[in-house]
C-alpha cells in the first residue's frame, strides 16, 4: 500500500486526544513523514511535553487545550487551523462511560458521552470534510474499536456510539473518496495505552497478559493504509470474515452503495 496523498512533508494534520496513548502515536508517525501537528487534548502540561516531543523530530507543533464536549468544539478547532495548509485530520479521542447498567446511571453520564463520540464526531466530520473537498482533497482518521461489532452488558453507549461512527465513516469513505479525501476507521481490540495500563495497574493485572497491540505500529499501518479503506483492522478474524475483515467490508460498502446509487437513482 502506498502512503495517502494527504500525508505530505510541509503539510499539518490535527490529532484529538494528542497529548499521549495513541494520539501522541499518530502524531510522531506523521512528523516521521515530515508533517506538522496541531495536538488537541484538555491537560496543558500534557499537550506541551507531548509538542516537544513532535518538535524534536524536525517539524512544527502546536498545542490546542479543548475539551471535545464543549458545544464550540468543532469551531474552535477550525479557528485554529484556518491559517494552517491542513490536510489531515486524525479524530482519537472519545469519551467511555462504561462498566455500569445503562440505567443505573443519570442520562446526563451517557449524553456526555454521546456528545463526545457522536455530535462532535458527526459534525467535525461534516465540517472538515467540507473543508478537505473545497481546498482539493485530504484525508480523515477516525480511531474506532472493535465494540462497534456489537453491543455488550456494561457498555451499551459505548458500543452504539463506536457501531454509528463505523457506520457514518464507511459511508463517507464511498462518498468522499471519488472526491478526493481518504477516510479510513481504525478498529482493534485493545491498545497499550497509558490509561490502560493505569486501570491495569488497580487491579494489578500485568499489561502483557491482555495482548494490547502497540500504539506506534497502530499509528504507522493505520496511515500506510489510509488510501485503501474504509477500515483498517490488525485483528481481523480472518480475510473473509463479513464482521472483522478489511476486505470484506470494503466490499460490502461499495455494494451496498452501488445499489443505492441505483435505488436513488
Amino acid at each position: 500500500m502506498t502512503v495517502a496523498a494527504a500525508i505530505a512533508p510541509g503539510k499539518w494534520a490535527f490529532v484529538t486526544g494528542g497529548s499521549d496513548g495513541l494520539g501522541l502515536a499518530f502524531a510522531t508517525e506523521l512528523a516521521g513523514h515530515g508533517m506538522n501537528c496541531l495536538l488537541i487534548a484538555r491537560q496543558e502540561d500534557k499537550l506541551a511535553a507531548a509538542a516537544a516531543a513532535v518538535r524534536a523530530l524536525g517539524v512544527e507543533a502546536r498545542t490546542l487545550s479543548l475539551d471535545l464536549g464543549a458545544p464550540d468544539a468543532v469551531a474552535r478547532i477550525e479557528a485554529a487551523t484556518a491559517d494552517l495548509p491542513l490536510t489531515l485530520a486524525v479524530f482519537n479521542a472519545g469519551a467511555e462511560a462504561a462498566g455500569t447498567q445503562f440505567i443505573d446511571l443519570p442520562y446526563e453520564t451517557w449524553a456526555t458521552t454521546i456528545q463526545r463520540n457522536v455530535l462532535f464526531l458527526t459534525e467535525a466530520l461534516h465540517h472538515f470534510g467540507r473543508r478537505l473537498v473545497q481546498q482539493g482533497g485530504g484525508g480523515m482518521v477516525v480511531v474506532g474499536s472493535e465494540a462497534a461489532f456489537g453491543g455488550a452488558a456494561l457498555s451499551g453507549i459505548y458500543t452504539a456510539t463506536k457501531g454509528f461512527a463505523l457506520n457514518l465513516c464507511e459511508a463517507l469513505w464511498a462518498e468522499l473518496a471519488p472526491r478526493g479525501v481518504d477516510v479510513i476507521t481504525l478498529l482493534f481490540k485493545i491498545a497499550d495505552t497509558p490509561m490502560l495500563r493505569e486501570t491495569l495497574a488497580k487491579r494489578g493485572i500485568p499489561v502483557e497478559a491482555t495482548g494490547a497491540s502497540d500504539t506506534a505500529v497502530l499509528a504507522r499501518e493505520t496511515i500506510a493504509a489510509l488510501g485503501n479503506g474504509p477500515i483498517y483492522n490488525p485483528d481481523e478474524t480472518s480475510h473473509d470474515d463479513p464482521v472483522t475483515s478489511n476486505a470484506a467490508r470494503r466490499e460490502r460498502v461499495i455494494a451496498k452503495s452501488e445499489l443505492l446509487k441505483f435505488f436513488y437513482g
